[in-house]
This record gives structure tokens, sequence and C-alpha cells, in this order.
């Protein structure tokens, strides 16, 4: 049947970070009628968002390339599109290309040129357009979603999907007395706050997790020689990744738990068989990630506010490794007796002349410590969309389009992605993906979860506009 390539199906894509390109993608690539895509976004280039904007170096991709693959029918592609543009890229590989971990701007650019190419090979007839511009304002219709821009534009689209990736969280109470001091870095990925810190004798690093190990791994590099100190509340210190074997699928041989304390027990008596038999531990991961959703969404709201609030420091330090290269900065900084971790409470900072005094709660007590520089290295944590500054989100929130999710990460939404108003109506034709979606897939921060969101998410949206172009026709 011929099919008018002017009868376009319409598109509208809310950021362009990676879930949003990946998605992008993947409906360039698998539709058979001609799409209109538009993709709202305020950054020049696409496909990086916040994780892939780095542009240091030592700021790497927690896995290996052999598992970070855009196209999981192809597990080699990422290897191969690295073999042949990361020298030109300014990147040498080692030559276990395979088990690399290569820097997360250079990822961004492997994300951006597969985009460049889907669109280049885009089936005749269809359309990309990027808007550098934000949503402020989403109003809903059975058959046309309508998104004004703050560039002033108004959009009709077919179909719309919230890709809005991850926010960050206003300045710490505790820290605004300091916001403004030389000696403050509000963030590890702030390279001129880093560069202030150099002549530090000793800086104070907020938190324990990735974020810390991208801080250390940039002051390295700057040639930084003075002394950390990191504290979190629980004293739960990242560890990098090895490569540990999966000898037991150990969650397969009953049925799932039900409870964040029964799921605990389960892993907690697998770490010490492991410990037992001379294991390693980290094959932990990858015998529960499998799980992690049916656990998640089987769960109750109760059951998922008490794995958030006790068990989350823990997930995240066991699941979320540091790539070897850069916390090798760590593991050299605590030889060197350089570096010590503590758990700890900031209770406040306040200006001390050149130096930050910080008010720490430790388990010995509450001391006052002067600093001559301070990292906060809490990462983007800010999900709940109730507190979340950005216009649009509050546009969304405050208008009933969308219901915030009763765990209070992201949003409320179907299984698949389907979009629910704050009166519980479902929206057909607006989709979420990747970390609003924290709520109902709490796995969705990662680039594996997010990869297969993307793929089923425009499978979905193809399944709707094909019979409409078809028709139209």
């Amino acid at each position: 049947m011929y099919i008018d390539p002017h009868s376009h199906q319409s598109v509208v894509i809310i950021g362009g970070g990676f879930a949003g390109a990946l998605t992008a993608i993947k409906l360039l690539d698998r539709t058979e009628v001609p799409l209109s895509i538009t993709m709202l976004e305020p950054r020049e280039e696409l496909g990086r968002g916040v994780a892939y904007s780095t542009t240091e170096a030592v700021h790497l991709v927690n896995g290996p390339a052999s598992t970070f693959s855009l196209h999981p029918e192809k597990p080699d592609h990422l290897v191969r599109w690295l073999a042949d543009n990361a020298s030109r890229y300014g990147w040498t590989p080692p030559a276990d290309i395979v088990g690399s971990f290569p820097p997360r701007h250079l990822y961004g650019t492997y994300v951006r040129d597969e985009l460049n190419r889907a669109i280049t090979s885009a089936r005749a007839g269809s359309t990309f357009r990027h808007i550098r511009a934000s949503a402020t304002n989403l109003v809903s219709a059975p058959h046309k979603v309508r998104i004004t821009t703050s560039a002033g534009e108004s959009i009709e689209a077919d179909e719309v999907i919230l890709a809005l990736g991850v926010f960050q969280p206003p300045l710490n109470p505790r820290e605004a007395y300091v916001a403004d001091h030389p000696a403050f870095a509000a963030s590890p990925w702030d390279a001129a706050a880093l560069d202030r810190l150099l002549d530090a004798h000793e800086i104070l690093l907020i938190g324990s997790s990735l974020s810390m190990v991208d801080a250390v791994a940039s002051m390295e590099a700057r040639g930084f020689r003075g002394r950390y100190q990191a504290i979190s509340r629980r004293g739960q210190l990242i560890e990098d990744r090895r490569n540990a074997e999966l000898e037991r699928d150990f969650l397969a041989e009953g049925p799932l738990p039900t409870t964040a304390r029964s799921l605990l027990s389960l892993v907690k008596a697998e770490r010490r068989a492991l410990a037992a038999a001379s294991r390693d531990w980290q094959a932990l991961p990858q015998a529960i990630r499998p799980y992690i959703l049916s656990l998640w969404q089987r769960a109750d709201d109760t059951e998922r506010l008490r794995f958030a609030r006790h068990l989350r420091a823990f997930w995240d330090v066991t699941a979320h490794r540091a790539a070897p290269d850069s916390y090798r900065a760590v593991t050299d900084a605590i030889a060197e007796g350089r570096f010590r971790h503590q758990p700890a409470r900031l209770l406040a900072l306040k200006p001390s002349g050149a130096m930050i005094a910080a008010t720490l709660k430790a388990r010995s007590g509450t001391h006052r410590q002067s600093f001559g520089g301070v990292i906060d290295c809490r990462g983007h944590q800010l999900h709940d969309w109730r507190h979340i500054s950005d216009p649009f989100v509050r546009s969304l929130v405050e208008s009933g389009e969308v219901r915030p999710h009763s765990t209070g990460f992201g949003i409320d939404a179907t299984p698949e992605g389907d979009v629910i108003s704050e009166e519980g109506r479902v929206h057909r034709n607006i989709s979420a993906i990747g970390h609003p979606l924290r709520g109902v897939a709490w796995e969705s921060s990662s680039i594996t979860e997010q990869r297969t969101q993307a793929i089923a998410l425009a499978d979905r949206i193809l399944s709707k506009l094909t019979p409409l172009a078809l028709a139209a026709s």
C-alpha cells in the first residue's frame, strides 16, 4: 500500500540526554512509516545529558564496553565503534577493548554519533528536529498533546515522551553559608571549583559513592597531593568493579522474597556463603539484577519505601561499582595514608577565613574541623517531583497531568511507562522513560534498563502510529 511521505506521525521527546536520544534512535531505526520527531533539549549536543557531558578524561563509565552497546542484538557494537573511532576522539583504547571502561564523554559521543546515523539513514520522509529550548507547559487531549516551549513555540504531537533525566537537589541548607566560598565545590563536575582546591591541605568529601570517586580522580589528575576525608551516614565505601564469576542463581532456588527484610536476609546469607567459599561477593549484583524489576513490582509501597529508606545505600554501593582505573586514585590515596572514610553526619558548614569549618557528628561524638576544601559528592539525587523546582516539572504536577509516585521517586505510570494523571487517568499518548520511572521500575537509572525501556517504548508507539499512517494514505 502506498504511504504518503507527507503524512507524518508526530512524536515529541522532551529531554535530549541518553534516554531521549536512545528512544529517538530506536524509533528511527524501526519505523516503517514517516515520522516527524521533535526533540526539546536546551543543550547543543544531544545524547549527553548530565552523565556524559563531563569532559574530564578520568570520569569513566561504570561497566565494561562489552555491556554498554546501544543495540543488544549487536553486543559488540560499542567495542567496534571504539576500535574505529576512539583514537580520533582523543582516547587510546587498551589492547583489551572488550573489557575497557571508556571515558563518559566518549560514550556520549558514541550516543550522539548513533543518533546522527539514525537520522541520516531513516526511512524516506521521516524528519528530526532539535529545538534548543525547554518545555514549559503540556496540555493533554485524547488524540493530540500540545506542548509550549521556552522559545514561545506551540507544538502538537500524536505522542509525547518524557525523558527528563535527573535533577540536581537544591543547595543543602547546611551549605548555604559557604555557597559562594572559594573553598566550596557544589559538585565534583565543576572543573573551575576543583581547580581552586589544589592548594588545600585536606578536603572534605560529602558522600562516598560514585560521585566521590569522580572527585578524587579529578583532583589526583590535577596533581593534588593533600588529604581527603570522606563521610557518609552509614560508613559504606564504594568499591571498584571486579570480574566475579556468577556461579549460583540463588534467587531461582525458591519463591522470590516479598519484603525488604527477607531479601536482605537472603543476600546476607549468600554473601556469607561466598565468603566461606573464598568467592568474591561481587557475583551478587549480577545474580540479583535480573530479578530487580520483578521484586520491585511485586512489592507494595510500604516495602518499596522500606527498601528506599533502609537498603538503598547498601544496594547503591553493592550494585553500582566504580571503574577500576578511576578507583585507583582512591586506592592509591588510601595506600599513601591520604584518604580516610568514616560514618558521620554533616551538621553545619561555616566560613573560617580561607577555609571552611565543618561540624560533624560521628560515632565518637560531635566535633568541628576546618578544611581547605569541601566537595559535595551527593550526586544528582532529587527524585521527588513534588520538590523539583524546574518550571516544566512544576507545571506538570500542578496541572495534574502527572501524579508523583507514592514512593517519592519520579512519577506514577503503568508498568509499560504510560503516564498516569493526578486523578488516576492513564495517558495513552504520554509516556515516560528512564529516571522519571524510578518508582515504577527501581533500576530505571541504569543504561541497561533504559535500553530495554527505549526498545519497548519505540515498539509500542510504532504499533499505534503505523496503522494511523496507513489509514491516512
